[in-house]
């Protein structure tokens, strides 16, 4: 073996071509060509990110060489490339000239509003010292008005689009003076850089993949979810938004998608002893012990009200749906023990610019069925939701989505986890189609026992149900008894007569009643409600419409 001795570092020109994102970071992968002399070699990728784990570096590569050793340094330096801030100084100049130009603008057109404002009160009033009245000739009033009312239209016009270019001239002056400080050029700055020393038998080439863990980087799952309703097919389109802003910029890389958590950790945390105590009486002086325990663990339940929805109305910010694209690219699945990693077919390009990036991840069209779900008591309208199975080979996981109904936006929901072969719903809003109504018949009192010393009141209501479609629909009804909450306050159902739950009919623990039936076109569906609550006269019932 040749002895190691003092060897000039060759600085290494590689591009990152492959990165593995995950929930908070990412792996990124270096390659390079190198010559490497007969002999020890020192190879140094410099300019990595600031967020590198050291940790999780990797050195690998083909040619006839052997790795000695890996080193991960930071260089301190006090002197600021010059070239590095030449163009932010330069882009923060001209948008500082920018927005000083767009303000005068505003005030000139402010200055000319006033001018115009002025003009007006002058020709449509007469001045005290002048004798007699203004002079209305009708031909200069109408000239007047048009010009006041053109020339108005048009500051106004103009004072709108250039407060929106101010907006986006100030949004990218921030970015970039963001960017400067980021960039510390007052402090010391550090690079960081790794260190590979390489022993070749012989001269020759090789070629060096450099692998690290960068923290920052993140995706999550997107969707454009169109339903057709003449031929029932639901397509789900399936996107991923990618950010980063780790310094270096992806371009023309193989990118994978990983559904794996590393910040979870391997293991799972172990329960800790629940001690509980007896509380001790207090002290004569006042003084006392309180009792005290502690649970290792938290449980949370979530349960849907009338089913397994499993994509839902949510209350969020509307997000502008993306426009129909001619081709979605489509991504390998590969299942890496419990996380499943998308790699997506061609090259892609993810700059380092804390901006998401749209990345199309798979397209899967499914059969579905339609059903049409109303509470008439609370609300009017029935409200169409469309099931399918996921029969793509890869889950969809927990976000937003986008719902389109033959073309037009409609909704924007939230798609949760659905593995493959699991059902789902898409709940695609209201229809007038359906046709809903809710009456009170009737509501009496009456003395119920010997005594007469408890009181009944009945409630009779009528629920109407009309499919204007030209097809049979799938309708559900629900609505509800009141719950008894306080002793001798009793509640009984009287239609309909239920004593199991049925294909149409259902009672839950929580008096929640559904009805479920396949209305032909053109039909009426009525439903009888009614029930009594009964209580002694003196009872105060609160709650009870």
């Amino acid at each position: 073996m040749v002895g190691i001795i003092a060897i000039a570092a060759l600085a290494v020109s590689s591009q990152v071509t492959d990165v593995t994102v995950y929930n908070d970071r990412a792996q990124v992968t270096r390659t390079a060509q190198v010559p490497l002399e007969a002999g020890i070699n020192k190879l140094v990728f410099g300019d990595l990110p600031d967020a590198v784990d050291s940790r999780g570096i990797q050195v690998e590569g083909s040619g006839a060489a052997t790795v000695l050793d890996v080193r991960f340094k930071t260089e301190n330096f006090k002197e600021i490339p010059q070239e590095a801030w030449k163009e932010l100084y330069e882009k923060q100049t001209a948008l500082l000239d920018e927005e000083k130009a767009l303000l005068q603008r505003i005030a000139r057109i402010g200055d000319s509003k006033g001018l115009l404002k002025a003009i007006g009160a002058k020709v449509t009033n007469t001045p005290e010292k002048e004798a007699g009245d203004a002079q209305l000739d009708p031909e200069s009033w109408s000239q007047m008005l048009a010009l006041y009312a053109d020339k108005g239209k048009e500051y106004d016009d103009g004072l709108r689009k250039t407060e929106r270019e101010l907006k986006q001239v100030r949004e990218v002056l921030g970015k970039v003076q963001a960017d400067i400080h980021d960039a510390g050029a007052d402090t010391r700055k550090q690079r960081r850089v790794v260190e590979v020393d390489l022993e070749a038998a012989t001269a020759g080439k090789a070629e060096l993949k450099l692998s690290y863990i960068v923290r920052g980087p993140k995706w999550v799952p997107t969707y454009d979810i169109r339903v057709d309703t003449k031929t029932r097919d639901v397509e789900v389109k399936y996107f991923a938004l990618v950010r980063q802003n780790t310094g270096e910029d992806w371009a023309n890389v193989a990118l994978k998608l990983s559904t794996a958590n590393p910040g979870l950790g391997g293991r799972h945390p172990e329960l800790q002893p629940w001690r509980i105590r007896m509380v001790q009486p207090a002290a004569e002086s006042g003084a006392f012990l309180k009792g005290s325990f502690s649970v290792g663990f938290n449980a949370y339940e979530s349960a849907n009200l009338y089913g397994d929805a499993l994509v839902s109305d949510v209350d969020f910010e509307l997000e502008e749906p993306a426009p129909a694209s001619i081709q979605s690219r489509q991504t390998e699945v590969v299942r890496q023990g419990a996380s499943v990693v998308f790699a997506v077919k061609g090259e892609s390009e993810v700059v380092s610019d804390n901006v998401e990036h749209r990345v199309s991840v798979s397209s899967v069209t499914l059969p579905s069925t339609f059903r049409y779900s109303t509470i008439p008591k609370v609300d009017p309208h029935a409200y169409l939701k469309a099931k399918a199975v996921n029969k793509g080979v890869h889950p969809f996981l927990e976000g937003k989505a986008n719902v389109f109904l033959d073309g037009s936006f409609v909704t924007t929901s939230t798609m949760e986890l659905v593995a493959p072969e699991e059902e789902f719903w898409i709940f695609l809003g209201a229809d007038e189609s359906i046709k809903v109504e809710h009456r009170l018949i009737k509501r009496y009192q009456s003395r119920e026992g010997l005594t007469g010393r408890d009181v009944r009141h009945t409630y009779e209501y009528l629920m109407t149900v009309k499919n204007t479609h030209s097809v049979a629909e799938e309708v559900i009804v629900w609505d509800q008894l009141p719950i008894s909450g306080s002793e001798g306050l009793k509640v009984k159902l009287l239609e309909p007569k239920y004593s199991k739950d049925t294909d149409s009919l259902k009672l839950d623990d929580e008096q929640r009643i559904s009805w479920f039936r396949t209305l032909e076109p053109g039909t009426e569906w009525e439903i009888p409600f009614s029930f009594h609550v009964e209580a002694p006269k003196d009872m105060k019932i609160d709650g009870l419409e």
